[in-house]
């Protein structure tokens, strides 16, 4: 039987316009499952398998075989790809994560590596909300485990008062708070956005102990030594904040940590705030550390309201809205870098909710790593005559699967994609036929 070069058939579907994707249709599937079992140890098949179980929906079936062509080959791109859509489809997001992060170092198409990061962007919430359903699900167990005494977490900060315009910095000021305690080495402080998200899970922020500093109940879900919670309250121009440490495996408050400034003065409340915090954990900050905490993010209040109000947005998963917040916040104060990497992380993940399979495999149309998908989706007998050798020839043809008769020869030359910039991304599968002819001895 002739073997047909499935590189060129790869290349005729790119140039007619179909979507680079191995067929998940039962015959496709049984197919390479034929040539797994001729050759168990071929990576390609290995590859080739897992990405039609995954067309098939067979999510299981699809992990265990792209697991097993990444053991083989960890620098094969498309193997990570669709590992990480596999097990994004199995709502496993911290395997997805992983595998999606292998793309990123190994991957070779431009388009794709950016929809993918875009999607871990996405992904970081979702992958926050679903740990904290996990730890609720699983409280009774996590309940029991002390956490160290210099984790923290930092509740928002409840705002009272007539100026209602205010009421963002409940999150903002929290996450002021949190940045600046980060700066300290002796402490481990949990990300603002995770706590928030156990809270909304709990619906804590509707109950008393917030504002009085309690949270011991999220303390030992966070499985940290210490809270930090307390109140700003306004009174005309004039800002009183109160800061309350509690320890969580005894439920016992320290004194608060009081200051009072005017509204224009916030900044200086905030640092006052954080450093009455420091001296009551008993821990002493470098002069390294103390000047890092010194420094104010902004000098304008609007920019720091409206970063704040980004910051809701966000927590609620409108990444649209929120990127309009923190751009605003970059507008009234251009050197406000934490608004500016929030606006660029929420646009990200804006980009990040549109991707999917469909699309990635959009955007590898007439790429190599394109080519490499579509090369499995040759309907060719391959099981005829050639037995293993033409299921492996199939898929991952040689060089000389592309020869002809009467001496002449034809080689694929892929040509550059204009829109990849350079590094040689997404190489198009056009071929070009050269003919050579060879003369015998002594005739013309």
């Amino acid at each position: 039987m002739r073997t047909v070069g499935l590189a060129m058939l790869a290349g005729a579907l790119a140039v007619s316009g179909c979507a680079p994707a191995i067929s998940g249709s039962a015959e496709n599937v049984a197919r390479l499952e034929r040539a797994h079992t001729a050759d168990p140890k071929s990576e390609d098949v290995q590859r080739s398998l897992g990405i039609a179980y995954f067309q098939a929906k067979r999510y299981a079936d699809a992990r265990t075989a792209l697991q097993a062509a990444s053991s083989m080959t960890p620098d094969d791109g498309v193997a990570a790809l669709y590992l990480g859509l596999t097990a994004e489809a199995q709502d496993d997001l911290p395997a997805a994560r992983s595998a999606y992060e292998t793309y990123l170092k190994v991957g070779r198409t431009r388009r794709v590596r950016t929809q993918i990061q875009n999607r871990l962007e996405a992904l970081k919430l979702r992958e926050i909300q679903l740990a904290a359903k996990q730890a609720l699900a699983r409280e009774s167990e996590i309940a029991s485990i002390k956490g160290p005494p210099n984790t923290i977490a930092v509740m928002p900060f409840r705002f009272s008062g007539s100026d209602t315009t205010l009421k963002p910095i409940e999150r903002g000021f929290a996450e002021l708070v949190t940045t600046d305690l980060s700066h300290i080495s002796a402490l481990t402080v949990v990300d603002r956005m995770r706590l928030q998200a156990l809270l909304d899970e709990m619906a804590l922020e509707q109950q008393n102990g917030v504002s009085a500093g309690s949270g011991v109940r999220a303390g030992k879900l966070l499985q940290v030594g210490r809270m930090v919670g307390g109140t700003i309250d306004q009174t005309g121009d004039q800002l009183q904040a109160n800061a309350i440490i509690t320890d969580v495996a005894t439920d016992q408050a320290a004194n608060p940590t009081t200051d009072k400034e005017s509204l224009d003065q916030l900044f200086t409340l905030e640092k006052n705030i954080v450093f009455g915090v420091i001296d009551n954990l008993g821990v002493v900050p470098t002069t390294a550390e103390r000047n890092a905490i010194d420094q104010r993010p902004t000098k304008s209040l609007a920019a720091f309201l409206a970063y704040s109000r980004g910051l809701e947005l966000e927590d609620q998963g409108r990444f649209d809205d929120a990127t309009r917040f923190f751009d605003n916040a970059v507008r009234l104060d251009p050197n406000f870098g934490s608004a500016a990497q929030k606006a660029q992380e929420t646009k990200a993940a804006s980009a990040g909710a549109e991707v999917s399979a469909t699309t990635v495999e959009s955007s590898l149309r007439g790429t190599a790593e394109g080519s490499t998908v579509a090369s499995a989706t040759a309907t060719t007998n391959v099981t005829t005559g050639g037995g293993a050798t033409s299921v492996a020839e199939g898929l991952n043809p040689s060089t000389a699967a592309g020869a002809t008769t009467g001496g002449g020869s034809t080689t694929t030359q892929p040509q550059k994609d204009p829109s990849s910039g350079t590094q040689g991304d997404n190489p198009t599968t056009k071929t070009a036929k050269v003919t050579l002819t060879i003369h015998q001895p002594g005739k013309p």
